[in-house]
């Protein structure tokens, strides 16, 4: 750098404070220039207005209005820092020219500096567009008949601008109050429905809202009756061995009185002439089906009350299966070289047919197994004893099905032979459930035609060949597969009890341990866990719930078991003499010296 040149910078340098020191001083300093500006407001609006000057000086000044406002009003100058200030510009209400001017200045220790313009222009807001808003639907409390039920429909715009309609209900509803409405911005507007129904029943309606802004709002409400009568159709049952058939009608009051209620019955059908309902409670009408109809039928009954009334369709299932026998013993006598016979008729006087299995006890058999009573009607059942010795006998014949049971009791009173007698026949097996295992030693066909004859093919209990006792605890049950499907196989063990009427009972049990194998041509079930000595009836049930059927039952004996000693019986005792002997001698020679004789 030359000489010069640094020269020039010093003095340009101290040139500067000096200048600066003399403005503070006020000497030859101008007051400070405000600012001027143009500032868009929408019209109607409060304006809050910013005030200060260019640049900045370190003392507070003070600013003023030098020309107020032609249209509108300012507030009281505020100040904000020592150069700022501001002050709020309010519109008049019937202004309607395009803008407003005020002037202001600023006095500072350089005295009051010249006037600077606010210029304020309006402009026309913006208007939201209308905005109607309405429930989506309308639910009304349930009333009885006769009652009112009303709800209230708000209506609002959220928007902008006006909105303006009318609102119209069908009947049974209607309009409580001004049916027009007129909706400014944010305003908003209620119409009160009532629902005034003359019947029971669940209603829908539309509320229609017609204008500047269409709508639709659905109805709903329900008129609920003060009675009602449950189930809508009774029916009438029997328990099993009974000829009463009863349901029972279960009548509610909804209301807050006490109610009676007038009932008329068919012909066919028994109850009582009227019943009371407490209020807000239930009360229960048993309906009884005439004992002298087995068959079933179809009737009603009336209920009638005030404004209230109901008809309930009533239906009588048949009365099932009653079984008894006509009389209470059937007697048989014979000789011991002939087949005595006797005749048990079983009745049935329910209203269906019941097919039961007949159970006779040695020396007794029945001729048919499987029997099917008619309704209200009978059958006669053939009681035999052949191969009897001489003497008297007494049993029971069990008739049991899957709708009743009956008992009879039995006596064969068997004499000896004739001397002209005929010989004696050649001794048979009874029981029919060894049948097959015989024809399977002799080396017969096992074919399903040589075990189950064309009539009973169709009848499950019939099947009863298809068992072979194979122990003391186990059974074999093998049948041909084309019975049935093994869908959820089963085997049920039948179990018989006394009811406390003295009644035979019976239920299926499942058996716990079985096996079940199929086969190309059969099917072979293993039955294990059984009790030696025993009867066994069990059926082969497949499906389930309402497609269970059976494909068949059986019957067979397990043996007892054998004792542990088949010996003579006097074996024993020698045994035990000898052991005490020996136990004698050998306590005698461990006695002391001193004890011994």
């Amino acid at each position: 750098m030359s000489t010069q040149a640094l020269i020039l910078a010093t003095l340009i340098a101290f040139a500067f404070p000096a200048v600066a020191q003399v403005r503070r001083d006020g000497s030859g300093a101008a007051p400070p220039p405000v600012i001027s500006q143009t500032i868009a407001v929408h019209r109607g609006e409060k304006i809050t207005v910013p005030l200060g000057i260019h640049g900045t000086r370190g003392e507070l000044l003070e600013f003023l209005i030098r020309q107020p406002p032609a249209h509108g009003k300012l507030s009281p100058v505020k100040s904000t820092t020592m150069n700022t200030a501001v002050v709020t510009y309010t519109p008049s209400a019937r202004a309607t020219v395009a803008e407003d001017q005020f002037a202001y200045a600023v006095r500072g220790s350089q005295g009051v500096s010249a006037p600077g313009t606010i210029t304020i222009r309006f402009a026309q807001p913006v208007v939201a567009p209308p905005k109607f808003r309405a429930p989506a639907e309308i639910e009304f409390p349930p009333v009885f008949p006769g009652q009112r039920s009303t709800a209230e429909m708000e209506l609002a715009n959220d928007g902008g601008g006006t909105i303006e309609g009318e609102v119209t209900v069908p009947e049974p509803w209607s309009i409580d109050g001004l049916k027009f409405f007129r909706l400014g911005a944010g305003q908003r507007a209620t119409v009160r429905l009532v629902f005034t129904p003359t019947e029971p029943g669940v209603r829908a309606g539309e509320a229609v809202i017609s204008g500047s802004e269409r709508k639709i709002i659905p109805l709903r409400a329900s008129a609920e009756a003060r009675l009602a009568a449950s189930p809508a159709q009774l029916k009438l049952t029997a328990h099993v061995g009974s000829q009463t058939r009863t349901g029972v009608l279960t009548i509610a009051n909804h209301s807050e009185e006490d109610a009676t209620v007038v009932v008329e019955a068919g012909p066919r059908l028994l109850t009582d002439r009227s019943v009371k309902i407490p209020a807000l409670g239930k009360s229960a009408l048993p309906i009884f089906a005439d004992a002298a109809e087995v068959a079933a039928f179809d009737d009603s009954v009336k209920l009638t009350s005030k404004e209230w009334s109901a008809t309930v369709p009533v239906h009588a299932v048949a009365v099932g299966g009653i079984l008894k026998f006509s009389k209470g013993e059937v007697a048989v006598t014979g000789s011991a070289d002939d087949v005595a016979s006797g005749i048990a008729i079983l009745e049935n006087s329910g209203g269906e047919p019941i097919t039961v299995r007949l159970d006779a006890e040695r020396p007794f058999e029945v001729e048919n197994r499987v029997v099917t009573a008619p309704a209200r009607g009978s059958v006669e059942v053939a009681i035999l004893v052949r191969n009897a010795v001489p003497g008297i006998f007494r049993s029971t014949l069990k008739a049991a099905g899957e709708g009743g049971s009956a008992l009879v009791s039995l006596s064969a009173n068997i004499s000896e032979s004739t001397p002209s007698g005929k010989p004696a026949p050649a001794p048979r097996i009874a029981e029919e459930n060894f049948s097959r295992a015989d024809s399977v030693e002799s080396g017969a066909p096992e074919t399903e035609a040589g075990f189950i004859s064309q009539n009973v093919r169709e009848t499950p209990n019939a099947l009863g060949r298809f068992a072979r006792a194979t122990g003391p605890s186990t059974a074999t049950l093998d049948w041909p597969a084309n019975l049935g499907s093994l869908d959820n196989v089963r085997i049920e063990e039948r179990v018989l009890s006394l009811a406390a009427n003295d009644e035979l009972q019976i239920a299926w049990s499942p058996i716990a341990e079985v096996s079940i194998t199929p086969e190309r041509e059969r099917v072979r079930a293993e039955l294990r866990g059984l009790k030696p000595g025993r009867l066994y009836t069990v059926r082969v049930m497949t499906g389930k719930d309402a497609d269970a059927r059976a494909l068949f039952s059986a019957d067979f004996h397990t043996p007892p078991k054998k004792p542990l000693y088949e010996g003579s019986p006097t074996t024993p005792l020698l045994i035990f003499t000898l052991g005490d002997l020996l136990f004698a001698l050998w306590r005698s020679g461990r006695a002391p010296a001193g004890k011994r004789k």
